[in-house]
């Protein structure tokens, strides 16, 4: 009766501290990501309080695991409840925290006749994972954009850029040193002394344009007048084209053509003369009738 009794207690206990003495009710969490160190009998906490244990880690298909967990009925499960994977201490244990912000008091939802669904958001883990991830992508890009930067062609380039800084630099020595002289030069010609005599010359200047103003005008005056004197010019040359085309002209070709009779007429004496020249002394002699010619010139 003894070891019964102490069957009856161990078995008892053993039923109270798993919770079988407690309302408890089963949900499902369906996770798209690795659950790295959980296992069943693993705790459930909401908000840092354990509520419950894992049942059951199954892998359904290569995309989601889902893990069944047993909490006490009394815990405020609702539709914005979300459960992340937790590592407890430095063993790596893993357990289920559940979150819940308030934000949908519903109840969470049912898929067919199965428990309630919760949903799944990143662990610290997970989120530590994809961060490194993210680092590592971003110092690859960096790195392959640090290895294009210094290439061979871009540190030629760097390098005849260098170059070409100092020898704009040297040039920009002797700028500005004959910048200095310039500026020298300009002090001195600025002096109070350079001053007064500029303002002389000024002065004078300004005197000699107010002397030179009425022979100015004046020079204004004959140019007017030889513009008019031109336009008479202009008007005479005129007048003298029109009379030599009216009246010259038609006097010289009556001349000439006079000239050309007298010429004609002349040849004609100098060839008689050719032919006969004993007629500037004897005169000239009649012309011998041909038979049959009277002296009238007609046949009988």
């Amino acid at each position: 009766m003894f070891t019964l009794a102490l069957g009856a207690l161990v078995m008892a206990a053993f039923w109270w501290f798993s919770s079988g003495g407690q309302s408890t009710t089963e949900y499902l969490i369906v996770s798209p990501r690795g659950v790295t160190g959980l296992n069943p009998q693993a705790a459930v906490r909401f908000r840092g309080v354990r509520v419950g244990k894992v049942t059951a880690v199954d892998l359904l298909d290569s995309r989601e695991v889902h893990i069944r967990i047993q909490i006490e009925t009394d815990v405020p499960v609702t539709g914005a409840t979300r459960a992340k994977v937790g590592i407890q201490g430095l063993t790596g244990q893993g357990f289920v925290q559940l979150d819940d912000d308030g934000s949908n008091p519903l109840p969470p939802p049912r898929q067919g006749g199965g428990p309630p669904i919760i949903a799944m958001q990143p662990g610290l883990l997970d989120q530590a994972t994809e961060a490194g991830q993210d680092i590592l992508a971003r110092l690859k890009t960096s790195s392959e954009r640090v290895e294009r930067i210094l290439s061979e062609d871009n540190l030629a380039r760097i390098d005849s850029t260098l170059k070409s800084l100092s020898a704009s630099a040297a040039h920009l020595e002797k700028t500005l040193a004959q910048t200095n002289a310039l500026a020298a030069d300009m002090r001195r010609f600025s002096s109070p002394e350079n001053a007064r005599h500029l303002a002389s010359t000024l002065a004078q200047l300004q005197q000699v344009s107010t002397q030179l103003s009425p022979a100015v005008d004046d020079f204004r005056k004959a140019l007017a007048k030889v513009d008019a004197a031109g336009t008479r010019i202009d008007r005479l040359g005129a007048d003298v084209q029109a009379s030599i085309t009216a009246e010259t002209l038609p006097r010289v070709n009556q001349l000439m053509q006079d000239l050309q009779a007298n010429s004609q007429q002349i040849n004609r004496v100098l060839d008689e003369i050719e032919r006969a020249p004993q007629s500037l002394i004897l005169g000239k002699t009649p012309r011998q009738l041909g038979p049959g010619e009277t002296t009238t010139g007609a046949k009988p």
